[in-house]
């Protein structure tokens, strides 16, 4: 059985697709399958995988990659960007690209968005994307989408897509987003946070905007003129800049520390404009966090009822967040029965059981002998 993976740059150190790329790429050499990675560059390949490097990048790279696809017998091909009409599956873990520039353009002012859709519209790198992408769904293939929202976002813009698609979540470590240990929560507020009693949130993220953190910071100004002591924790690259703007607010910048704060804080607060799926919203689940969100976090799916959090239709409904999260405040919200429903909804996204679904679907097709079906 033999697969391609197909990756501009190959260095799981970048977190995100990449760190996925090479979980993936591992579990599949486990279970014996000849891997070979296409990629331009190459940090830390797994041992046991065969690596071909084009030198190349961007659109370039894209056209390396086909020509390498053609040339050599790789068995399926499966792209994680800009996939084309070669690839059999595409993992399109940060959503579709058309997707995403359309969620751009509604977040931006209005007096700028008309300059900048024309420079996009106008860039050949971003037309050439797009294109391989409608040329992905204009043939029969596979896409391995990341949450329902993905799927039903595939339905809207590419209805006549004849291949299919299923929903594979986001692999989550279960051994490092944990329940708290009896005793293990207190002491950690006090080391972690210096806190005792007061109501504590915590907003993760590296994109401000998307994650919707202004609308976190008057979630948290409501809660406060309740006479609420309350915190909230940013966290994130670049978040330290906020620390201590205004009363209550706690900027700790990038941190390794998440699995820990998960078991010390009282709630997540995600209140994403546009997010296919939010990672920390299944690891604070994990963990028996309670969980706001919204509708447009694919992660609102893993919300499957009022114990384990709550999912507010507009992210911009100030009202509605603060509501949600004054209810999960409330008391008895941060018991053990309720930690260990939440951590049940998303044991299906646990790594060993998603890796096993994932590498399963990808060595049937590698066992599948028909042919592609491709437009003309």
């Amino acid at each position: 059985m033999s697969l391609a993976l197909v990756l501009d740059v190959w260095d799981p150190a970048r977190g995100g697709l990449e760190a996925y790329a090479d979980v993936l790429c591992r579990a599949l050499l486990e279970r014996r399958v000849n891997v070979t990675i296409v990629c331009g560059v190459a940090r830390a390949a797994p041992p046991g995988a065969r690596v071909i490097k084009t030198g190349s990048a961007g659109l370039a790279f894209c056209r390396d990659a086909d020509d390498v696809v053609r040339r050599e017998d790789l068995g399926r091909v499966c792209a994680f960007r800009h996939p084309g009409r070669h690839a059999d599956v595409f993992l399109p873990l940060g959503g579709l690209l058309v997707s995403s520039l359309a969620a751009r353009r509604a977040s931006e002012p209005l007096l700028l968005s008309a300059p900048r859709r024309l420079a996009r519209a106008l860039s050949p790198k971003t037309r050439g994307f797009l294109a391989r992408e409608a040329e992905f769904f204009a043939s029969e293939g596979l896409v391995l989408a990341s949450s329902p929202l993905v799927r039903d976002e595939i339905a809207h813009r590419f209805p006549r897509f004849p291949g299919r698609v299923e929903v594979a979540g986001l692999p989550v470590d279960d051994a490092r987003f944990r329940l708290p240990l009896n005793g293990e929560r207190d002491q950690l507020r006090r080391s972690q946070l210096s806190l005792r009693g007061e109501p504590c949130l915590l907003w993760i993220g590296n994109d401000p905007v998307r994650k919707g953190l202004n609308v976190a910071r008057r979630v948290l100004r409501r809660l406060r003129q309740r006479k609420l002591d309350a915190r909230l924790v940013l966290v994130g690259h670049g978040t330290n800049r906020y620390d201590g703007s205004e009363p209550g607010i706690v900027g700790l910048g990038f941190t390794d520390t998440v699995p820990v704060l998960l078991r010390a804080v009282d709630v997540l607060l995600a209140p994403s404009l546009e997010d296919n799926l939010s990672f920390s919203v299944l690891e604070a689940l994990a963990t028996g966090c309670p969980v706001v969100t919204t509708e447009r976090n694919g992660a609102a799916d893993w919300i499957t009822d009022r114990d384990c959090g709550r999912v507010v239709g507009d992210p911009r409904d100030v009202s509605a967040l603060d509501a949600a999260t004054l209810a999960l405040l409330e008391r008895g919200m941060l018991d053990d029965e309720q930690r260990q429903r939440r951590r049940a909804a998303v044991e299906s996204c646990f790594r060993a059981s998603h890796l096993d679904r994932v590498c399963a679907t990808l060595s049937s097709l590698t066992r599948s002998n028909a042919p592609r079906t491709h437009p003309g």
